[in-house]
């Protein structure tokens, strides 16, 4: 009797647990993926056919450990060090003789990343990912505490979610809860894993020699002006590299006149900070939230009427939560920084 009350208290305070975190559902995915015409365009034109991760705003995590591992056949291997190899044609495969449900993999991610991207099944052809099953739904772990669930689509390619905004580790660790079924075999494999940091709503717009130019239409030898804050000058500069992907939450700041929407890991120049992140600002100084910050941090804006710079009073930051396409620029011809809706940025730094 007292093993069966027991067991009933245990039960009721997991599922107690459990409903207390969120279900975040991953976006993006491909039906289909063909990663060695992806490499081979990558390595003949990068400019043109970018990996997909691209790099810059991308982080692979340094470390990786995994419950279980299949064991090596012939030349491939399947340990957890292929989730962080940069190449989605290897994959981390669970050892358990059945579905792998309770497996789990560990990464150290210790520049943060606020949207992790994860590369489902085993990626090294259509039939390898569709033989061995995919995850559908993973529960996360930070520094060992429960922080939500992920649903995963039963695509290939990468899927993005952003992690809750009170997830401040460095350590995650990814449990299998529920797979879909391979044709042939009940192998649970996952491909890859990364982070994305900075990025900015399609809703920005990017100062140039002229009309302000969308973040839709950044392409690659896009000119757009380079301020050189020395001396408040301004020159032309080329896109060298950009990227886009998906997020599910931003932060949308305010600051006089001007309103910005990024990725609290995106670099604005603060005062007293230099080129940072909210979210680093918010780390350093131990705010309980985005919302203390307003009223006294300043945040650097571009005046065009003066052709100056100069530090702006941020009176409103808000959490905004759904899915967006965002946009990033890695990479600039001559410079680091531009303007984005009046605010100064710059390509990504860690």
């Amino acid at each position: 009797m007292k093993k069966n009350i027991l067991f009933i208290l245990i039960s009721f305070h997991a599922f107690l647990s459990n409903a207390q975190i969120p279900t975040i559902n991953a976006q993006g995915g491909e039906s289909k993926v063909n990663w060695d015409y992806r490499f081979k365009m990558n390595k003949e034109n990068e400019d043109e056919h970018p990996f997909v991760y691209g790099s810059g705003c991308t982080e692979s995590p340094t470390k990786s450990y995994a419950s279980s591992c299949l064991s090596q056949q012939g030349n491939s291997s399947y340990f957890s060090k292929n989730l962080i190899d940069w190449d989605p044609r290897t994959a981390w495969v669970e050892g358990k003789s059945d579905y792998g449900i309770g497996e789990y993999f560990e990464i150290d991610l210790p520049y943060g990343g606020s949207n992790i991207g994860i590369f489902n099944g085993y990626q090294k052809n259509h039939d390898a990912w569709m033989n061995n099953s995919r995850v559908k739904k993973l529960k996360v772990y930070g520094d060992g505490k429960p922080i939500c669930f992920v649903v995963l689509s039963d695509k290939m390619g990468v899927q993005n979610f952003d992690l809750p905004s009170n997830s401040d580790f460095n350590k995650y660790k990814f449990e299998i809860v529920e797979v879909y079924p391979g044709t042939k075999w009940k192998d649970v494999a996952i491909s890859e894993i990364c982070s994305y940091g900075c990025c900015f709503s399609a809703s920005t717009f990017i100062k140039t020699d002229g009309v302000p130019m969308a973040a839709s239409d950044l392409k690659v030898g896009s000119e757009i002006m380079t301020i050189d804050l020395t001396n408040n000058s301004c020159k032309s500069s080329q896109v060298m590299r950009t990227q886009s992907t998906h997020h599910n939450q931003m932060i949308r700041i305010t600051a006089g006149q001007s309103i910005i929407e990024l990725t609290s890991y995106h670099p604005l120049f603060f005062d007293g900070y230099g080129y940072t992140s909210l979210y680093e600002i918010k780390k350093t100084n131990f705010f309980n939230n985005y919302e203390e910050m307003t009223g006294t941090l300043k945040v650097l804006k571009w005046n065009d009427e003066t052709m100056t710079s100069e530090y702006c009073t941020i009176t409103n930051i808000e959490v905004l939560t759904g899915n967006f396409l965002t946009y990033s620029i890695e990479d600039l011809s001559h410079g680091e920084t531009y303007i984005m809706n009046g605010f100064v940025s710059s390509t990504y730094k860690k």
